[in-house]
């Protein structure tokens, strides 16, 4: 057969979220994702506009799967897919197709809905999310692929990470650029964005040149014209470096619906292909469009008890204030506790201040400490020397890479050292800890 003409919800841990996959033109596409955003039930793996490029992408292990079969030549080749796969599939059939097609297709064992001309999510979402949830526990492998698609998982499902910090001198954009190169290093697709304005610290600790950078992107919001031509690369790291006018910076803060804002950046990044997008967000400005933008935080900060408060209320501005405005959930968010030396606060001292301020101001818990960093001086002198700040020594990336486990999925150098974790949820806190 050719053509088509014949006949407010519980919020859940990232651990449990549903991993999805949306397939179809990319206006379908980005208004599914507009839609899911902010539902914690849902992470959004990755996208994908055509059918070669979906058969490529089974390999990120969806298990659900939103799919406009208009991006199909017809009923046959869609048949083929959906044949292939173990995901749980909701087709959405264009007006002109028969009754006929639509019944040959709810017949199919991965369908679990069949639809004409578009799904309404807000309605479909819990019945979404329950079937899945319900297919997970009868068949815990049911993530695993057929025959002919790659079996590795990749990044848990797509990272949108803002490393944020209230305050300047904490060591964020290091962090931030550190996480960047652990994750391609990994071999998962990654693009960093500095959002700082004027970016210097991205072009000097990667030793990249400040132009192109991301007003390439606001003079033309398209993955072809604003972030592939204005992309300079580290080894594997794609990196946009951010405005160096700081007149411009206004240009940042815009509406999540506006063509060049932020949440677009990274709705055409992830069509480009991008698993892992990582944001330096600023410490005012345009963080709050950073924020909106993320599906993780990591919360950059030193062991003093003024960062303490200053981090806490970071947290009740995010999590209080902005809280319909995001969806980051609160076992999403990553505390590090940067540039430890002796003398200063630690990690438990500085976390029951923190604790102490948000239970004050009735918002529960302040999230666990992640990884406490030292203060090791070859971290600067590598960065001032544009060298990737991963090779300052184990002090500094043992636990980059650690927090990477976390972010991006266990890596190959789990050892000995994962019997000296305990684990808060998706949160892993190293016994012995320096400064613990």
């Amino acid at each position: 057969m050719t053509g088509w003409n014949a006949e407010n919800e519980e919020a859940v841990s990232a651990e449990e979220a549903v991993v999805m996959l949306l397939a179809g033109p990319p206006s379908r596409v980005n208004a599914w994702f507009t839609s899911l955003q902010m539902d914690s039930r849902f992470r959004v793996n990755t996208f994908s506009t055509d059918p070669q490029d979906l058969e490529n992408k089974m390999g990120y292990n969806p298990e659900a799967i939103l799919l406009d079969a208009t991006i199909f030549s017809g009923p046959e080749n869609l048949t083929n897919f959906l044949t292939k796969t173990t995901s749980a599939v909701y087709v959405v059939l264009p007006r002109e197709a028969g009754d006929d097609v639509r019944k040959s297709l709810s017949d199919l064992p991965s369908v679990r809905g069949v639809f004409i001309n578009d799904i309404n999510l807000s309605q479909m979402a819990g019945r979404i999310y329950a079937e899945v949830i319900a297919l997970r526990n009868q068949a815990p492998t049911m993530g695993q692929v057929g025959k002919g698609y790659r079996t590795e998982r990749i990044a848990g499902g797509l990272r949108v990470i803002t490393v944020w910090s209230r305050t300047g001198g904490s060591g964020k954009s290091t962090i931030a650029a550190a996480l960047a190169l652990e994750a391609a290093q990994r071999g998962i697709k990654t693009l960093l964005v500095g959002l700082g304005v004027p970016d210097i610290s991205l072009p000097t600790f990667l030793n990249l040149k400040t132009t192109p950078n991301l007003f390439g992107w606001l003079a033309n919001p398209t993955f072809e014209g604003g972030i592939r031509p204005n992309i300079q690369s580290k080894g594997l790291l794609d990196v946009m470096v951010g405005l160096q006018d700081g007149i411009k910076e206004k240009e940042l803060v815009k509406p999540p619906e506006d063509p060049a804002s932020i949440n677009q950046l990274v709705i055409n990044a992830t069509f480009g292909g991008y698993s892992i997008v990582i944001l330096d967000t600023p410490v005012s400005g345009a963080y709050f469009n950073a924020i909106s933008a993320s599906n993780t935080m990591v919360m950059v900060t030193t062991p003093m008890l003024d960062q303490a408060v200053v981090s806490a209320e970071a947290y009740r501005m995010a999590f209080k204030r902005m809280r319909d405005q995001h969806r980051i959930g609160v076992g999403n968010v990553f505390v590090v506790l940067n540039r430890y030396r002796p003398g200063l606060l630690s990690s438990n001292e500085w976390h029951e201040a923190a604790d102490a301020y948000t239970q004050t101001m009735g918002i529960g818990h302040f999230p666990p400490v992640a990884e406490v960093i030292p203060d090791v001086p070859e971290v600067a002198l590598a960065a001032n020397a544009g060298r990737s700040v991963l090779t300052a020594g184990d002090d500094f990336a043992g636990p980059i890479h650690r927090l990477g486990d976390v972010l991006y999925g266990g890596g190959s150098g789990s050892t000995h050292e994962d019997q000296k974790v305990m684990h808060f949820g998706p949160i892993r806190i190293r016994k012995g800890i320096v400064g613990a």
